[in-house]
């Protein structure tokens, strides 16, 4: 094992106590714990390159993925950790969410991008708040990076909530053109961070918030169409999102020619994840919401990420699509069987955040084998 490796098996171990310390301590524990663990993770490497069974392998966008499962936003933020991933086998690499302006991200209570885990219930809560170093300087590092087959880069861009109106869609569309400019493999706009305020408008077209039409026509118009190499674009939302909307927003990402969609992200439906919560959790968890806020992932998201994903399928293949368009699953991904079901319900792909965490804890760099050889 890699010191990593074994850094995080004993982590594992010692966390359920961290329940018994005062929930300001904790949350504290954790939040230092988890970023100093990411930067020690992404220097590291498997001893010898993972490789999976053949059969894991998927082809989409006439891209090859080494699997149908990789990380979601938000675990390398600064382009940072390709190499690691791609030597456990992972399907593809995304970095980000990144915005047009470097950004601190959220303090508050003296704790920088608060986060808590919660090993019994699998769920996990943080108030990040986009912390990045830019479009710019991450575009840089990842047109510097010599891919591993099979291990394709994506980036994820979102709108800085510092700017609005023609400001913020520039800045977007900056990221798009940056990110083409270093050849990334394909791009996901998240439209689903609930740790920061989003431009909106209280007028509704098809049911739909006029702002967030407005964003996706101005990116249809000034790079979707305009593209001169093809550059697969997924716009993510999330798995909050009323699935009364589902029908309305797969057909403009396919009338606008989106290439994909994926949900969701983390959920504030704090009522219905707390239930899933062990007795010790709950005082963290109800310190951690009353504090900060912030959003809920994990396996407390399996349902409405599912409902949600395989819902846009239906839709999506109900509308004929004239391109090719992919649906991808995020949110309370852990075991076999989510693959498994994805895949029989038409989704291609899944990300994953909170059980990736834990199933390197108990699996290392092996993670991704030992998953895909249950399927």
């Amino acid at each position: 094992m890699t010191p990593v490796e074994i850094f995080a098996r004993i982590e594992h171990k010692v966390r359920p106590y961290f329940y018994n310390l005062p929930p300001e301590l904790s949350i504290r524990l954790f939040s230092f714990g988890r970023k100093a663990f990411i930067s020690i993770l992404s220097k590291d490497k498997p001893m010898k390159s993972v490789i999976l069974p053949p059969k894991s392998s998927r082809r989409f966008w006439d891209i090859e993925f080494n699997c149908n499962i990789f990380n979601a936003a938000g675990m390398f933020k600064k382009g940072e950790g390709y190499y690691t991933v791609a030597s456990q086998g992972a399907g593809a690499y995304l970095a980000g969410t990144t915005t047009a302006e470097y950004r601190n991200g959220n303090t508050k209570n003296n704790t920088t991008h608060p986060v808590a885990t919660f090993l019994k219930s699998g769920i996990a809560v943080n108030w990040m708040g986009l912390p990045n170093e830019g479009h710019k300087i991450v575009a840089s590092r990842l047109s510097c990076i010599e891919r591993k087959q099979g291990c394709p880069i994506g980036a994820s861009i979102g709108a800085d909530p510092a700017q609005t109106g023609l400001a913020s869609l520039s800045g977007v569309l900056d990221g798009f053109k940056l990110y083409s400019q270093a050849n990334v493999d394909f791009i996901e706009l998240n439209e689903s961070c609930p740790n920061v305020v989003h431009e909106h408008s209280e007028e509704l077209i098809d049911g739909i918030d006029k702002s967030l039409v407005e964003r996706l026509e101005y990116i249809s118009v000034n790079f979707l169409k305009k593209r001169k190499a093809f550059i697969p674009v997924i716009v993510k939302f999330s798995t909050d999102t009323n699935p009364e909307q589902v029908p309305a927003l797969i057909h403009l990402l396919l009338t606008l020619g989106f290439d994909g969609v994926n949900f969701g992200n983390t959920s504030t439906n704090y009522s219905h994840h707390r239930k899933g919560l062990s007795e010790n959790e709950q005082k963290t968890f109800e310190y951690f919401i009353k504090t900060f806020g912030g959003g809920v992932s994990g396996r407390t998201l399996k349902a409405s990420s599912y409902a949600l994903a395989a819902q846009a399928v239906y839709f999506a293949k109900s509308m004929n699509p004239q391109h090719e368009f992919h649906v991808i699953r995020t949110g309370g991904i852990e075991t076999a069987e989510d693959i498994a079901e994805s895949e029989k319900s038409g989704i291609s792909l899944n990300q994953w955040f909170t059980a990736y965490w834990e199933q390197f804890s108990l699996h290392g760099h092996e993670l991704y084998l030992n998953l895909l050889d249950k399927s």
